[in-house]
């Protein structure tokens, strides 16, 4: 019976947030990073990194859990700089890791994100996020595919991840990889992470 309450609060506060949601698009489509990955263990993972995007190279730090085999939790905070303009970036979001597969060899993962900036001169924006990713795992190396579609009520757009995770010793992989952007024209923005199971 709790659990049930606990769902419908959960569905009417991202309801009253989707109405009254703003944001830039184009700022968004930047912005929005999404590193969680399936864990091989129920250790938290610590992520550490950095993003090039038009304000130059921007550090992001997120955490994520596993707390039962086909559950994710995750947030990522990260702060930005556009001349004298301090904000912080941060989302949370919820993944849930499928037993279908596409493919023998993948797994997939699919994740519903909100996201925010904060404290900026412009004023704060709000944003939504819902993902599905496609892993492959060839020997040490792990190929990623993440469609992400970012939205309000306002406006939405369509990015892709893709990243390679290269396992470089028990607990730690380095993850280089790129955001592609669609609109207003084809741009990408490189991105580096090293990720560590606590």
């Amino acid at each position: 019976m709790i659990a049930r309450k606990s769902i419908n609060y959960l569905i009417l506060i991202l309801s009253i947030n989707f109405l009254f949601a703003g944001s830039e698009a184009s700022l968004a489509a930047e912005s929005s990073i999404i590193p969680f990955q399936p864990l091989p263990s129920s250790k938290p993972m610590l992520h550490l990194g950095g993003v090039q995007d038009s304000s130059g190279i921007r550090p992001i730090s997120g955490i994520q859990i596993q707390p039962t085999a086909n559950l994710l939790l995750g947030g990522v905070l990260s702060p930005r700089k556009i001349d004298n303009d301090l904000s912080i970036y941060y989302h949370v979001l919820i993944g849930y890791i499928p037993k279908w597969k596409f493919f023998k060899i993948s797994s997939n993962l699919i994740q519903i994100g909100m996201h925010r900036y904060r404290f900026s001169n412009s004023g704060d924006l709000r944003w939504f996020s819902f993902s599905m990713m496609e892993s492959v795992k060839l020997g040490s190396l792990k190929m990623n595919l993440c469609w992400n579609r970012l939205f309000t009520q306002k406006w939405e757009r369509n990015t892709v991840f893709l990243s390679t995770d290269i396992k470089l010793f028990k607990g730690f992989y380095l993850r280089p990889g790129a955001i592609v952007k669609f609109t207003p024209s084809l741009d990408f923005s490189p991105f580096l992470f090293g990720s560590i199971s606590l």
